[in-house]
């Protein structure tokens, strides 16, 4: 894959998960087709519902194959989207992790239906606080991009997910658009959570936000 067709969201992805790397033993939920987060969690085991890249054992994270406390780490990129029941996932994971341990989560708020059919939700920052309310103290919450890179992430994905009259001219062009918009200076300079304009809301056109809570 070249620059030009590189997601940006797993550069920034990859960007807020490499701090938070890891020798303990870590349970990835979600694994399929993203082996490369192993190399910030060496001592990785991956699950998903099926099997392919990444995954080393088939489970279902409502039913954990694994003891209480039995990790230290819990990695969740992009899956509680498509989860039927997140609340029950959330629980199950916390279950397997050692008091102190980390759950570390990436979920989608601003962006595009994918894996049709199976895409249920989208989270807010606010909503994230409310499912780790109890039994979890949030020690990271923050937006994976600025409103400028939202922008750069949806041409991508219009690029990905569409086709057009001039299809290679089209997707050439936002996938271009993309690119260049990901290295300029930034061009906003207030965003605002309501129309108003009264309250202002740096994160109101985040594609994404970023987790780390830590079990209590």
């Amino acid at each position: 894959m070249n620059w030009l067709t590189r997601k940006i969201t797993r550069e920034l992805s990859d960007r807020a998960v490499r701090p938070f790397a890891s020798e303990a033993r870590t349970l990835e939920v979600g694994a399929y087709g993203k082996p490369s987060y192993g190399r910030f969690f060496p001592d990785r085991i991956g699950i998903d519902i099926r099997e392919g890249p990444g995954v080393d054992r088939i489970a279902s994270v409502y039913s954990l194959p694994f003891a209480d406390g039995e990790f230290q780490n819990v990695l969740c990129m992009s899956v509680l989207e498509h989860l039927e029941d997140p609340p029950r996932a959330i629980a199950e994971m916390r279950r397997i992790l050692q008091p102190g341990g980390h759950c570390i989560i990436s979920v989608p708020f601003l962006f595009p239906i994918h894996d049709t059919p199976g895409d249920y939700w989208r989270f807010t920052k606010f909503g994230l606080r409310h499912l780790f309310r109890d039994g979890w103290h949030i020690e990271s919450l923050r937006a994976e991009s600025d409103t400028q890179d939202a922008v750069a992430i949806l041409a991508q994905r219009l690029a990905y997910q569409g086709r057009y009259r001039a299809d290679k001219l089209v997707k050439g062009f936002l996938l271009l658009l993309a690119r260049i918009l990901h290295v300029l200076p930034r061009f906003p300079r207030t965003m605002y959570g309501d129309i108003h304009k009264k309250i202002e809301e740096p994160d109101a056109f985040a594609t994404a936000f970023f987790l780390v809570a830590r079990k209590v």
